[in-house]
C-alpha cells in the first residue's frame, strides 16, 4: 500500500516540486493543462466506482452524505480553528484549513480498488468525498474570495518565515 501512496503521491509531488523549481515558466503553462486533466481523471475514477457499486449507490447515499458533510465540516472547522487558536495569519489559517478539510479520494479510490476488491461501501464514500470536497472547497473559496477581496498582502522581512 505505500509504494501505490507513493506511485499516487509521492513522485508527481516530488516531479511537480522539481520541474517548478528548476522550469517556472514550463511549469506555470503545463499546469494548464495538469490540472484540468487531473479533475476529468478525478472524475472518471468517481464515476467508474458509482457505476460498479450503482445498489449500494441507491441504498446508502443519504446516510453517505450526511456522514460525509459532517465530518468534513468538522475538519474544515477544526483546521480553521487551529490555525486561528495558534496565531496564524489569514492566509495561512487558509492552508491550514484546507489542508486538514480537504482529502485525496483519488488516492483513497485507487487504494479501495487496488487492496479491497472495489468494496462497494468503501468505493461510495470515496467517491462521496471526491464530489463534496470540491463543493465545499470551491464554497469556502468563494466565502473567502468575497471577505479578503481587499486584504493588503503581509509584509515578510527576508529570511523570515511568516
Amino acid at each position: 500500500m505505500l509504494s501505490e501512496i507513493l506511485v499516487v503521491i509521492g513522485i508527481p509531488f516530488v516531479l511537480g516540486l522539481t520541474i517548478a523549481n528548476l522550469r517556472p515558466a514550463f511549469a506555470t503553462k503545463a499546469s494548464k493543462i495538469v490540472g484540468p486533466v487531473a479533475f476529468l481523471a478525478l472524475g472518471a475514477i468517481i464515476v467508474i466506482s458509482l457505476t460498479g457499486n450503482w445498489d449500494i449507490f441507491v441504498n446508502y447515499i443519504m446516510i453517505v452524505m450526511i456522514a460525509v458533510v459532517l465530518q468534513d465540516a468538522l475538519s474544515l472547522g477544526l483546521g480553521y480553528g487551529i490555525a486561528r487558536v495558534t496565531g496564524l495569519p489569514s492566509r495561512s489559517r487558509k492552508a491550514m484549513t484546507f489542508e486538514v478539510g480537504i482529502r485525496n479520494s483519488g488516492l483513497g479510490l485507487v487504494l479501495i480498488f487496488t487492496f479491497y476488491g472495489g468494496l462497494g461501501g468503501m468505493a461510495l464514500v470515496a467517491a462521496w468525498w471526491g464530489i463534496w470536497d470540491i463543493i465545499a472547497g470551491l464554497i469556502v473559496a468563494q466565502l473567502w474570495a468575497r471577505r479578503t477581496k481587499d486584504e493588503p498582502e503581509p509584509v515578510v522581512a527576508p529570511g523570515r518565515v511568516r
